[in-house]
């Protein structure tokens, strides 16, 4: 009696699964300028299997979760900003954006010099406010480490980012959030 009980369930399994797995609709209505769905991201390290390690996360090398869309940071749990470094804000980027690889070339004063030596995708692929987003990320991070005040990024101009100069100054009317 069982056995044809769950018989009878195991057939409609894969319709159970079909739908649960649909499609959301609200997704597709989503525009191309949200990027909220990047700066959302939660600051945790991932579980592995042999618990004798972690991967850590891209985010995990964030000093703020930046989401340029709202225009709110909030404050890494994980990481505090005198333990922050370039390097490891560099890394937190390049694994979050593996597309857009970010180099350092030198620290003068208090200006971080940064390079990226393929831009097309950050230029041209990622619509027009994915640059911002990015930029927001990489400069609000990279200047809460002590000592940098500017970044100044080269890249190949492309139809929707061109190289300069930031600081925090120029990402205005940012909200910190708990």
């Amino acid at each position: 009696m069982i056995e044809i009980k769950m018989m009878k369930l195991l057939k409609f399994l894969p319709l159970i699964l079909l739908c649960a797995c649909g499609s959301n609709n609200n997704d597709d209505k989503i525009a191309d300028t949200d990027t909220s769905r990047i700066a959302d991201t939660i600051f945790t390290p991932l579980a592995h299997p042999d618990s004798s390690y972690e991967i850590v996360s891209a985010e995990s090398y964030y000093i703020w979760e930046v989401n340029a869309a709202k225009k709110t940071l909030k404050k890494n749990p994980a990481i505090a900003t005198v333990n922050a470094n370039i390097d490891s804000v560099i890394s937190g980027l390049n694994r979050q954006y593996e597309d857009i690889l970010l180099q350092k070339v030198t620290v003068k004063a208090d200006t971080l010099q940064l390079r990226i030596p393929d831009s097309d995708f950050f230029t041209n692929q990622m619509g027009s406010s994915g640059p911002s987003q990015y930029l927001a990320q990489a400069v609000i991070n990279l200047t809460s480490v002590p000592g940098i005040k500017y970044v100044q990024i080269d890249f190949r101009e492309g139809s929707h980012a061109a190289p300069g100069t930031w600081s925090r100054k120029d990402f205005p009317g940012y909200i910190i959030i708990q």
